[in-house]
């Protein structure tokens, strides 16, 4: 993943020697002989031909093009520009031993950005984790990382030109330094972004004159919105602003500079955008391209800047129709819980096309993301229509970490991350999505980059794999905000009065946290009851593990509703009567979606009796 464009096979080779070393033929350039070291020997020999001279660090519309063929024990490489060759590493570190099953591979990208979004406020992720995230992205050909720097509870930029700003925990001007260059050297980019006017508590904590609104300047402990922001109209704040996007220009040498602008809810739409105009001219002074969340499209933001469209496809659309390059992010927020096939949408689909994937593991849900929906359509600016419509330039996934700390990074991003690289990379449907979502993490595990197995499974007995492995956290918001704010959302997207249960200093140590945000388990076992196998192995153990878990009492509270609708779904399955759907949940933040698979595979035998 993902699936190249042509893949021409053969008769399967075994190579030469199979546990040997490879080697690199003279005439490579260190980058590649530093990523071909990462291949699993093979006895290969490996030729590369580069076309144009290797630069610092990757651009925009660099090429990622490539072909790669084998003859007998020798491949050859051959791409416009280094980055290419380094996506050529890519699909063969992928391939492992079944490269003898191919004879050539022709591939490129469809879009020029293919991004993931970090945000290392909420939850600050080390930057052992953020190089970790980096050689994957790397394995799956996506070339942006975007680095969410500041929020409402943290400034994690240690700024030489803004001292006082920065939080205890923070990134020095020579580690973000160092990551570029990591960065660099596997093809990917690295944006910063400084989250101004809005979500700007932790500067006012600091600065508390630079206030703008009637919320105190105090740290943000919480989640949500910001009532108050960096004053627009103050001289201090534009000095402060104007010297932090100096300093970043100086240190990230990418062309785009990511402004923020979201949620700014402290100031009216013309004063945003009066200050969003003139942050955006700062960036252009200093050479960089700006960007921006979609809630600074205004006539008067500049026509370079690039709009990163989250609230909704229309955003994306709206941007679009009004000149602005874009980027999407709408379809991949990871930090909602969704499994991987609901992410399988190109960067270009209608925004009228159907929820992909499995929709019913979304029902409990569905009230809230079609309000939001709405509420985001309503929210569209009306702006002129331009000359020429703005570039699609491609997608990001964002991940937000109220709910993700660094030790969680893993699972939560490459247990989905690999079906959006697809899309992102040649924006079209592939075969056995799952099959080879898991071919890959193993891959990726060989190469020691991210664990294959799930962290869930070793830290609780083994008696209980049989629930937990059926298990789901419950989708959307709804674990951020809770069920009775999840509820109230459902109206809207005005401010929730019910008390969220998770702030900064929630330890995110129960099972819920551990929970991979899909069951695979539960989809193999809705393969063997589609096709009518002995579920009796099954059955057993959704059995064994509620008597089990009595012997847990600190579990118990917690997970007793849980295993009794498991067992419960055991005797469905035996032939019991019983309404199977409603015995997918939620209890309380976990879902059982078996339930749903019982359901459908009982809705025919229902009607035919």
């Amino acid at each position: 993943m993902p699936w190249p464009r042509t893949v021409i096979r053969c008769e399967p080779e075994a190579p030469a020697r199979p546990s040997a070393p490879n080697v690199v033929a003279s005439g490579a350039s260190e980058r590649i002989q530093r990523l071909a070291a990462r291949l699993p020997p093979l006895g290969l020999t490996l030729r590369c031909s580069v076309a144009e001279p290797a630069t610092a660090v990757p651009a925009l519309d660099d090429s990622t093009a490539y072909t790669l063929a084998r003859k007998d024990d020798v491949i050859d490489i051959k791409a416009d520009a280094e980055w290419g060759a380094l996506a050529a590493l890519a699909t063969m570190a992928q391939l492992g031993p079944a490269v003898a099953t191919v004879r050539e591979v022709r591939d490129a990208p469809r879009y020029p950005w293919r991004g993931l979004m970090i945000d290392t406020v909420r939850h600050f992720i080390t930057l052992a984790t953020l190089k970790r995230t980096v050689d994957a992205m790397w394995f799956y050909k996506l070339n942006v990382l975007h680095l969410h720097l500041t929020d409402d509870q943290a400034f994690r930029f240690r700024s030489s030109r803004q001292p006082e700003l920065a939080s205890d925990v923070g990134y020095t001007p020579e580690e973000l330094a160092e990551l570029v260059a990591y960065a660099a050297d596997r093809g990917v980019r690295v944006v910063p972004e400084l989250d101004m006017p809005g979500h700007t508590a932790s500067w006012l904590a600091k600065v508390p004159l630079w206030r703008f609104g009637d919320e105190p300047a105090t740290p943000s402990r919480s989640f949500g919105v910001y009532r108050s922001c960096i004053d627009p109209a103050n001289p201090a704040v534009l000095g402060a602003v104007d010297a932090l996007l100096e300093e970043l220009a100086a240190l990230f040498p990418d062309a785009h500079l990511h402004l923020g602008g979201d949620e700014a809810v402290a100031l009216d739409r013309e004063t945003q955008a009066t200050f969003m105009a003139r942050t955006a001219a700062k960036a252009m002074a200093e050479g960089r391209r700006p960007m921006a969340w979609d809630e600074c499209l205004h006539p008067r933001l500049p026509r370079q800047t690039v709009v990163q469209a989250w609230r909704g496809l229309g955003a994306r659309d709206a941007a679009l129709a009004a000149g602005f390059d874009c980027v999407v992010s709408a379809p991949y927020y990871l930090d909602l819980f969704y499994p991987a096939d609901a992410h399988a949408v190109v960067p270009d689909v209608s925004a009228d096309a159907p929820w992909p994937g499995d929709n019913d593991r979304l029902r409990h849900v569905r009230a809230g993301i079609d309000a939001t929906e709405r509420a985001f359509r309503q929210q569209q600016p009306t702006l002129p229509s331009a000359d020429a419509p703005g570039r699609l330039l491609g997608g990001e996934a964002c991940l937000w970490t109220e709910l993700v700390a660094d030790d969680l990074l893993d699972a939560r991003v490459w247990s989905r991350m690999p079906v959006i690289a697809e899309q992102l990379w040649h924006g079209g449907s592939a075969p056995a999505l799952y099959t080879r979502m898991a071919a890959t993490r193993r891959a990726l595990a060989k190469l020691n980059i991210v664990p294959e197995d799930d962290m869930c499974f070793r830290r609780y007995p083994t008696e209980l794999r049989p629930l937990l492995e059926m298990l789901e956290p419950v989708k959307w918001y709804r674990r951020l905000l809770g069920e009775q704010g999840a509820a109230e959302r459902e109206g809207g997207l005005g401010q929730t009065k019910a008390e969220r249960p998770y702030d900064i200093s929630t330890p995110l140590t129960r099972p819920v946290d551990r929970l991979p945000p899909e069951s695979l388990a539960s989809r193999r076992a809705e393969a063997d009851l589609a096709a009518g196998r002995p579920m009796a192995r099954w059955t057993a153990a959704w059995r064994r593990q509620r008597e089990a878990l009595r012997h847990h009492a600190d579990l118990l509270p917690e997970l007793g509703a849980a295993a009794d609708a498991l067992a419960q779904l055991a005797d469905v399955i035996d032939g019991a009567e019983c309404d199977a759907a409603g015995l997918a949940g939620p209890f309380g933040e976990y879902l059982l979606p078996i339930a749903l698979a019982i359901d459908r595979d009982r809705a025919p035998q229902a009607a035919t009796s």
